[in-house]
């Protein structure tokens, strides 16, 4: 789907609560429960129990260390670990593809390599894994990782917040991250309306804000999901396309001929170099696809032999199209856009 923010203008100023972005929530049992010995009663810790590996974060006594600064890499593997990324590559990964000072020997490279493949982390060259993560750098990748998890596809009720009271210390490329993470209640600020955008993350409120996070983007589930995959073997290329209705009632496609669907391959720079629909023939009647609630409804067409192998080295990005209209649910007319490098993970970008 397109990437868009809706934005609904609200002439009132709100003046945001003085208390610490970092309130507690309810505790919830996670994942890590009793794993470390220094975080009970901790106002985060239901996201360390549920986000941080006690293999990667526990000290020698099993501490946490809440109040400890959080690493770039560190928070990589935390937001990693909330995104629940599963990728397929063609090839091994090599995170000097992205970065020139992590190895991929070090612990959380391939989270990382992840997270840069996606766009989520967008910083060039040098990463700085064991640099102190600034506030509002790690604001701008909860921005990143939301619009990757939505698709960009989320409403915003704008209601002008009131600046902080260090605004001005705020990275001009971060101010628009900020501002949209505090109308998402992502954040607030440390108290007397600071954010303190230059002081180190901690590794308490880099779990979570990305606890924050994962519930904000579960809010903003779509009633109907359609996600293109793609797998890739030696002899072949299987192209598919699903659409899951969890939208409490039957959705309906209708489509103006016996095509459903579509599938393009595209080379680096998006030519398209082979579109499934282009040697066949359909029916000229008006047809309709009807998917049940619950149910997923899958497309899916396999590239072999000669045709896959002329092109083959060239592949570098899949289309998926839905060749029809629907009342239940916005269908992009541009196609739903996949890298070949990710055939497996709901990265879905508007054709270009």
């Amino acid at each position: 789907m397109k990437k868009r923010i809706t934005i609904f203008i609200i002439a009132l100023t709100v003046i945001l609560s003085n208390l610490s972005v970092f309130a507690a929530s309810d505790l919830i049992i996670g994942k890590n429960a009793s794993a470390f010995t220094d975080i009970s009663g901790h106002w985060a810790q239901s996201a360390i129990e549920t986000y941080a590996d006690p293999d990667i974060f526990a000290d020698g006594e099993g501490s946490f260390l809440p109040g400890k600064a959080i690493t770039r890499l560190e928070f990589a593997i935390i937001l990693h670990t909330a995104l629940d990324i599963k990728i397929k590559y063609l090839k091994e990964p090599d995170i000097k593809e992205f970065f020139d000072d992590v190895s991929n020997e070090d612990i959380g490279s391939s989270q990382l390599y992840d997270l840069a493949a996606a766009g989520i982390i967008d910083r060039k060259n040098s990463f700085g894994p064991n640099e102190v993560l600034p506030r509002d750098e790690m604001v701008h990748y909860i921005i990143n990782a939301l619009k990757d998890m939505t698709g960009g596809n989320y409403a915003i009720i704008l209601m002008m917040p009131e600046p902080f009271d260090d605004d001005s210390k705020i990275s001009p490329e971060y101010k628009n991250d900020i501002t949209e993470a505090m109308l998402l209640k992502l954040i607030y600020g440390r108290g007397r309306n600071m954010f303190y955008p230059d002081s180190p993350a901690t590794r308490a409120e880099g779990a979570i804000v990305v606890q924050r996070l994962a519930n904000t983007a579960a809010s903003f589930k779509e009633d109907v999901d359609v996600v293109p995959s793609v797998e890739v073997s030696d002899s072949g290329l299987t192209m598919k396309l699903s659409i899951a209705n969890h939208s409490g009632k039957p959705v309906t496609i209708n489509h103006s001929s016996g095509q459903k669907y579509d599938f393009t391959l595209m080379d680096s720079d998006r030519n398209i170099i082979y579109r499934w629909s282009a040697d066949k023939s359909f029916i000229a009647a008006l047809t309709t696809t009807v998917i049940e609630d619950g149910d997923t409804l899958e497309f899916s067409s396999v590239l072999e032999g000669a045709d896959y192998s002329v092109i083959k080295n060239s592949i570098k990005y899949m289309a998926a199209y839905i060749t029809g209209q629907s009342h239940d649910f916005e269908i992009n007319m541009e196609g739903y856009e996949l890298g070949i490098r990710q055939p497996q993970r709901l990265n879905i970008n508007p054709c270009k």
